[in-house]
């Protein structure tokens, strides 16, 4: 959209497609909006700031999360343009953007991956590869934080979920980083071409698991595979749960990471935020509030209903800024500032809630607090280097380059 569509300077909608430079410009921006937050008409449409009124449209049945602008016809001009006619796994609806009763008989299936029991019985395993990569900084003195750290464990973990082998590492890495890019808004068509390849690339994969299940070791694809042959589950939904698990456990776990390790460098925070080599619950809470790795989400009223005391016509969409509502002043005391008095009455809006509400949470949660807390006891004087880039992204909030000095303890 050109500027002159965007309404001015101090439009909500102008703040959100506009956004500053990622950091203190941007949380700044987050905190000015937190004072006012709320329900405000814009440039962009509707767009909620608000904590409470967020809270009302996630968990209310007058909203639903399917898109407006569907995918699977991008998909099919893309299949076109290329002369393919293998489904590929946009085609799939993904889980995020689907509506009970679809999204809970999927929802019901991954469950049993993400219990308290399954979460716990992880953490060995997060561990291991968490003193694996850590093992692999030895005698390093520069690195970048995000590559050869925060990139690195989620890969490692996920591939272990779901069951695939070493050699998927690199083409998972490249369907985080290039497939998510397709989540964002006003993405260029090079962006686009790259992100339908790797999907493409992910659907052969998945493919070649239908037709020879020996490939995979045993996990939650190969369940998958196994309930897809017996006629439990169509292709399409193979593709949409494991697309949900991946994207879940991988490139947000890799922002908070990052961010997490950025920002406690930068406030020089240090072991105070540990408890017995991990990150502490409050820590953890505060930290995803303060940089979240998702700033969107999107609702579109299904029938005539309201926003706190607006009413709003069916078909009305509403984006949610999930980082102004992390800094709505009557939800949170200090919202600008770092400071774990922030979330004892609340936690943030970044896992969302609801019937959406992340599945993933817990896990996630485990992975960022051995993450964090394992990096910082290594090498408790690492500090920041020039060079810092983020994600070049509205919805997805992370950085993309971080380099470091490292100190090593161990």
């Amino acid at each position: 959209m050109p500027d002159s569509m965007l309404g001015d300077e101090n439009d909500v909608g102008r703040l959100f497609l506009r956004p500053p430079e990622k950091g203190a410009p941007y949380r700044a921006v987050l905190t000015k909006i937190g004072a006012t937050a709320g329900v405000h008409d814009s440039a962009a449409g509707i767009v909620v700031t608000g904590y409470a009124e967020s809270e009302e449209i996630l968990r209310s049945n007058d909203w639903s999360a399917d898109q407006p602008v569907a995918i699977p016809p991008a998909a099919g001009v893309y299949r076109w343009l290329t002369r393919r006619s293998v489904p590929i796994a946009l085609d799939a609806p993904a889980l995020v953007f689907m509506d009970p009763p679809e999204h809970t008989r999927l929802r019901k299936l991954v469950f049993p991956m993400f219990t308290h029991r399954a979460v716990t019985s992880s953490i060995d395993i997060i561990t291991k590869h968490t003193e694996a990569v850590l093992a692999e900084l030895d005698g390093r003195e520069n690195i970048d934080l995000v590559a050869d750290f925060a990139r690195k464990i989620p890969i490692r973990v996920i591939s272990d979920f779901l069951g695939i082998p070493d050699l998927g590492d690199d083409m998972l890495d490249s369907l985080g980083g290039h497939g998510a890019k397709l989540l964002d808004v006003g993405i260029t068509f090079p962006e686009y071409r790259r992100g339908m390849t790797e999907a493409r690339k992910f659907t052969d994969f998945v493919v070649d698991c239908t037709k020879d299940p020996g490939i995979l070791h045993e996990g939650f694809l190969k369940d998958c595979v196994r309930m897809h042959a017996a006629g439990e589950l169509t292709f399409a939904e193979l593709l949409t749960l494991v697309g949900f698990v991946f994207a879940a456990g991988f490139e947000t776990t890799v922002s908070f990471i990052a961010n997490s390790l950025v920002t406690l460098l930068e406030h020089g925070l240090g072991a105070e935020v540990l408890d017995e080599g991990r990150l502490t619950d409050p820590w953890f809470e505060e930290l995803l509030r303060y940089d979240s790795p998702i700033q969107l989400t999107h609702r579109t009223a299904r029938v005539q209903t309201t926003i706190g005391d607006r009413v709003v016509a069916p078909g009305t969409g509403a984006l949610i800024w999930v980082g102004a509502v992390n800094y709505d002043t009557r939800a949170y005391p200090n919202p600008g500032r770092l400071d774990v008095q922030n979330v004892t009455a609340r936690t943030s809006m970044s896992f969302s809630t609801g019937v959406h509400r992340c599945l993933g949470a817990s896990l996630a949660k485990v992975q960022g607090q051995v993450a964090v807390g394992s990096f910082l006891t290594a090498f408790p004087n690492a500090r920041l280097l020039p060079g810092r880039q983020w994600r070049d992204s509205i919805v997805l909030h992370g950085h993309i380059r971080a380099p470091l000095a490292l100190t090593s303890a161990r």
